[in-house]
C-alpha cells in the first residue's frame, strides 16, 4: 500500500521539535559551562556535573518512550508525555537563574536533564510513527536543518552576551523551547488508530546479539564521546588557545553550528542516492580531521574555516545517521530500538565532558580537540565493519526518489 507523503512544511513543523531540542543544547554547551565555571572555577569539576546528564539520557528516552507506547489520548501518544518533560526542563531552567551556591545548582541540573530526556524519547519516536519511510532520510535533513536554527538563534541572540547579561541566555532557552514546541504540537499529526505497544522483552540484549546492530551501536557511542568531550568546553578551550573573548569564542562555535545547518538537508539528499552508510562515514572523516587541525592552527581567524568543515561533518553525520540506524532495525520493534538508540548516544554524557574536562586539565588545552577527534575516528572503524543487506543499504529506488518530487 502507497504511503502517504508529508510536504516541506509538515516535515519542518515537525522540525520545530528539534529546534527546542538545539536550544537547550546551545544553553548546555555555551551557558551551562560558563555558568559552572563561575561556580566551582574547576574544568574537571564542570565536566563531571555535565556528565550528570548522562545518568538521566540513559534511561528516561527508553522510559518516556515506552510509557508514550502505551498512551491513547485526544492529544495523542508522544505529545503529552513530550510537553511534561519539557515543562519539567524549563521550570528548572528559571530556577537555576537564581541560584549561586553548587549545592542547590546540581540538584536542579539534574532534574533540568530528567525533564529534557523525558521530552526527547517520545519526540524523535515521531519520526518512525508519522514520515513514510521513502521519505525518512530527507525527512531527518529537513528537520536537522530547522532543529540546527535553534542552536545559531541561541548562539547569535544569547549565548554570546553571557558578558554582559547572565539572565538574557535563561530567558531566551526557555521562550524559544516553549514557542517551537507548541508550533510542533500543533503541526504534527499523530496516526489516529492506536497500535499495541511492542513487545519489547530486553530490547538492550537483542540489539547487541545483531551484528550489524551492535557494531552500529559501539561505534555510535565512541564518536557520540568524542563530541560531547568537544561540546562541554568549546568555548572555553576556544578561549584558552586564541584568547579571544567569550562573544567570539561563541562566534566560532556559531559557525560550526550554521555550517552543520547548511549541511543537514543536502546530507539527507546525497545518502538517498549515494547511500546511508558512506554518507555517514565522510561525515565522520570530515569531523575528525577538523578537530585534529584545530590546535595546530596559530590564530582565530584562520581556525574559523576549520569550523565550516567540522560543522559540515557534524551536519552530515546527525541528519543521516538516525535514519542509517532505522534502516537496520527488524521490523515491529522500532519504538524500542529508538530508546536503545538515544540511551546510547545520550548515556555517553556520562563520559564525555568529564573526560574533555579531565584531558585540559592534566594534559592541557591543546589534547582537547585531539583526543576527541581519536574517539570519533574510532567509532567510524565500528560503523565502517556494519555489514549492509541491500534492504538496508539506504540507496531509494528510482519509484522512492520519483514520490519525493
Amino acid at each position: 500500500m502507497k504511503e502517504n507523503r508529508l510536504s516541506i512544511f509538515k516535515l519542518a513543523g515537525l522540525g520545530m521539535g528539534l529546534f527546542a531540542v538545539q536550544t537547550f543544547w546551545g544553553f548546555t554547551w555555551t551557558t551551562l559551562p560558563l555558568y559552572l565555571k563561575e561556580l566551582v572555577n574547576s574544568n574537571t569539576v564542570t565536566g563531571i556535573i555535565l556528565s550528570t546528564a548522562g545518568i538521566t539520557g540513559m534511561v528516561l528516552p527508553v522510559l518516556s518512550g515506552a510509557v508514550s507506547d502505551r498512551l491513547n489520548t485526544a492529544l495523542g501518544r508522544r505529545r503529552p508525555v513530550l510537553g511534561a518533560g519539557w515543562l519539567l526542563a524549563c521550570a528548572m531552567v528559571m530556577l537555576l537563574l537564581h541560584v549561586n551556591t553548587i549545592g542547590i545548582a546540581l540538584p536542579l541540573i539534574v532534574i533540568a536533564y530528567a525533564g529534557f530526556f523525558t521530552a526527547i524519547g517520545p519526540y524523535f519516536a515521531l519520526l518512525p510513527d508519522t514520515v513514510p519511510h521513502a521519505q525518512r532520510s530527507v525527512a531527518s535533513g529537513v528537520m536537522f536543518f530547522v532543529g540546527g536554527l535553534g542552536m545559531l538563534s541561541y548562539l547569535l541572540f544569547a549565548a554570546r552576551l553571557w558578558d554582559t547579561s547572565h539572565e538574557w541566555p535563561f530567558y531566551w532557552a526557555v521562550i524559544a523551547i516553549a514557542l517551537s514546541t507548541t508550533v510542533m504540537c500543533f503541526s504534527v499529526r499523530e496516526p489516529r488508530e492506536h497500535r499495541p505497544a511492542e513487545h519489547r522483552g530486553n530490547v538492550l540484549l537483542d540489539a547487541f546479539r545483531r551484528r550489524e546492530t551492535a557494531l552500529f551501536l559501539t561505534g555510535m557511542v565512541l564518536w557520540w564521546i568524542g563530541i560531547w568531550m568537544v561540546s562541554a568546553f568549546f568555548v572555553i578551550t576556544c578561549k584558552a588557545l586564541f584568547h579571544v573573548s567569550t562573544a567570539l569564542a561563541v562566534q566560532a562555535f556559531f559557525l560550526l553550528n550554521l555550517s552543520f545547518v547548511l549541511f543537514a538537508l543536502p546530507a539527507g539528499l546525497m545518502a538517498s542516492k549515494l547511500g546511508m552508510k558512506p554518507v555517514t562515514v565522510a561525515g565522520l572523516l570530515l569531523l575528525a580531521l577538523s578537530f585534529i587541525a584545530v590546535p595546530l592552527i596559530p590564530s582565530y581567524h584562520a581556525v574559523l574555516p576549520l569550523m565550516v568543515l567540522a560543522g559540515g561533518g557534524y551536519g552530515i553525520m546527525l541528519a543521516v545517521s538516525y535514519p542509517l540506524f532505522l534502516k537496520l532495525v527488524p521490523e515491529g520493534k522500532t519504538a524500542g530500538y529508538v530508546g536503545v538508540y538515544m540511551a546510547a548516544q545520550n548515556g555517553t554524557l556520562l563520559i564525555g565532558p568529564a573526560l574533555g574536562g579531565l584531558l585540559i586539565d592534566y594534559c592541557g588545552y591543546v589534547t582537547h580537540f585531539i583526543g576527541a577527534a581519536a574517539f570519533i575516528l574510532a567509532g567510524m572503524v565500528f560503523l565502517i565493519a556494519v555489514p549492509m543487506p541491500e534492504a538496508a543499504a539506504g540507496v531509494m529506488m528510482p519509484a522512492e526518489l520519483k514520490e519525493l518530487n
